[in-house]
């Protein structure tokens, strides 16, 4: 369903009073669509002469969309993406079960009265249905008439899990406000093209996700904007919101969390894909600065603030191995990187099933990157793609500040001398399409996600599986009063996550109307200094702590 829909709002009396006499040429006075859309004139002018011909079906389908347009020069409406009853003709199009059959009485001929005595070929031609094609109205229901549509879509909504409820809130919101206010409801389809600008009236007026203006803030909520550079592909790291920018000049930033509202903490030229922060607060970073470059060649780099220059690390690994751009870490006070895997290779030839990966590289006394002692290699396996899997990597921090590198799924530490490492956590966790994230367990464990999954593990003890309901988490961080903040992925529920107490197995769930009502965030934190709970998504909406803990905990489901 490629249609771009807009839901529209219609003050029938405005159309009989200030629209009709317009367009017959019985009023001069200028109307909202004349104030708002350049070029109305031409409009005007383009429906009349379809009036002055012989061809009614045409003339009453641009008469109809000249109205439609009208009506969103005044009236709020609200844009969807392949979603409109006008869509709703066949089972499973629109509602899983459901098809939307328009009453004859729907038609809006009832606003074109003096239209069609002026113009009898009309006569019979306006239509209240689905789509007829591109650049076309649709559904068109009097407000006398609304009431009993709302009904019907809630009936269709109501055994409908809340997660998947929320796709239609658009529908349902436009309609509400219809019977509250007495309107009248319109659907129209590519009047409104996101892509090129388009609108269909005020732009202003138009309300729809990829806007970002279609939630409603609850009353608690804080907000803050986000940076010009800001994108669904920022990450959190080390307490920062990593942004970057790849254009024509190349930025990053580091976003601090615990500030609110967020503070810029640094700012630099490059662009960075990945980053990780030393014990003494510089970063280690995968950088560029060229971003014409083909293919673009990141390298490690290690810098302190704003204006230092970057010592650059070596770019290759023993043997002139190429190194893995989108991640690295620190363990300890010694910087990490990954041999770069070429999953392709499996599928095209160069690399077989079973062929020996090599374990992380630190940096040595001597500058150079060497393959850390007691980290045996992985073995390459197929992935569901066909390709060789990236094993499971990232660093986890217990209780003390100390690293725990992840390799293959395991937990190293650094054996007691300090020259290699010993295995200490047989985690056994699988890779799944996500950030790293852990928060620390106790004195001698952490908390981390195996294939979406939440887990727990202690110093020379057997993984622990908590709540095998939850499988969507995309992110575990701390989060107040001993909790963890679990984001999730799409969920029945429609949270955004949830505020989980591990010891007693209750949760706090957290429902975007918690926070601005969006559809969809890309990230879940606490601010520990600021005693927030910060969302992310279009900018950074946050909500007290106090309020959160004042929620009701439920027993985790089984």
């Amino acid at each position: 369903m490629g249609y771009d829909c807009t839901l529209h709002l219609v003050d029938e009396d405005a159309i009989r009073e200030q629209f009709v006499p317009r367009l017959l040429g019985s009023s001069a006075e200028p109307t909202a669509l004349d104030r708002v859309r350049p070029g109305a004139e031409d409009l005007w002018r383009q429906v009349r002469e379809l009036l002055a011909g012989a061809d009614g079906h045409a003339a009453a389908a641009a008469v109809s969309v000249a109205a439609v347009m009208f009506s969103a020069s005044m009236l709020p409406y609200r844009y969807e993406r392949g979603l409109a009853l006008s869509l709703a003709f066949e089972a499973g199009r629109v509602f899983p079960d459901a098809v939307f059959v328009p009453k004859a009485e729907y038609a809006p001929d009832g606003l074109f009265t003096e239209v069609v005595a002026a113009h009898p070929q009309l006569g019979g031609r306006f239509s209240s249905g689905w789509f007829s094609g591109n650049y076309s109205t649709g559904l068109y229901v009097p407000a006398d008439h609304v009431a009993e549509v709302l009904a019907w879509v809630d009936e269709q909504l109501a055994p409908m899990p809340k997660g998947e409820q929320r796709k239609y809130r658009g529908i349902v919101a436009t309609l509400r406000a219809a019977v509250d206010r007495k309107l009248g409801y319109w659907e129209a389809t590519d009047l409104a093209v996101p892509a090129a600008g388009e609108f269909p009236g005020d732009p202003d007026l138009m309300w729809a996700q990829y806007l970002g203006n279609d939630g409603t803030p609850a009353a608690a909520v804080e907000t803050a904007p986000a940076s010009p550079i800001a994108s669904v592909l920022d990450d959190i790291v080390d307490g920062f919101l990593l942004s970057h920018s790849d254009g024509k000049n190349p930025r990053v930033e580091l976003w601090d969390l615990e500030a609110w509202p967020p503070r810029l903490s640094l700012q630099r030229n490059e662009f960075w894909v990945a980053a990780a922060q030393s014990p003494t607060g510089g970063w280690l970073a995968q950088s560029t600065v060229d971003t014409k470059a083909r293919p673009r060649l990141f390298g490690p780099i290690l810098v302190d603030g704003n204006d230092d220059a970057p010592r650059v690390l070596p770019p290759k690994g023993p043997g002139a191995a190429d190194l893995y751009a989108h991640e690295c870490y620190f363990f300890g006070a010694r910087p990490v990187v990954l041999h770069e895997v070429k999953t392709h290779l499996l599928r095209f030839g160069g690399m077989n099933v079973g062929d020996p990966l090599p374990g992380p590289l630190w940096l040595t006394e001597s500058g150079a990157w060497e393959q850390i002692p007691g980290i045996p290699d992985a073995a390459v396996v197929k992935s569901v793609l066909g390709d060789a899997a990236r094993p499971m990597t990232g660093a986890a921090r217990l209780a003390d500040g100390s690293t725990v590198l992840i390799w293959d799924g395991n937990g190293y530490e650094l054996d007691a001398a300090g020259t290699g490492c010993v295995l200490a956590f047989e985690m056994g966790a699988r890779r799944s399409s996500v950030e790293y994230t852990s928060v620390p367990a106790g004195d001698d464990g952490f908390f981390y996600l195996s294939n979406r999954d939440l887990h727990e593990i202690h110093r020379g003890g057997a993984p622990i599986r908590h709540v095998e309901a939850w499988t969507n988490v995309m992110a575990v961080r701390p989060g107040p009063d001993g909790g963890l903040l679990l984001k999730f992925g799409g969920n029945d529920e429609g949270h955004v996550g949830v505020l989980y107490f591990p010891e007693s197995r209750t949760y706090i769930p957290l429902p975007p109307e918690l926070f601005d009502d969006r559809d969809s965030y890309s990230a879940l934190y606490w601010s520990r200094a600021a005693d927030r709970i910060v969302v992310i998504g279009g900018g950074f909406v946050a909500i007290p702590v106090e309020a959160v803990l004042a929620q009701q905990r439920s027993p985790a489901p089984e």
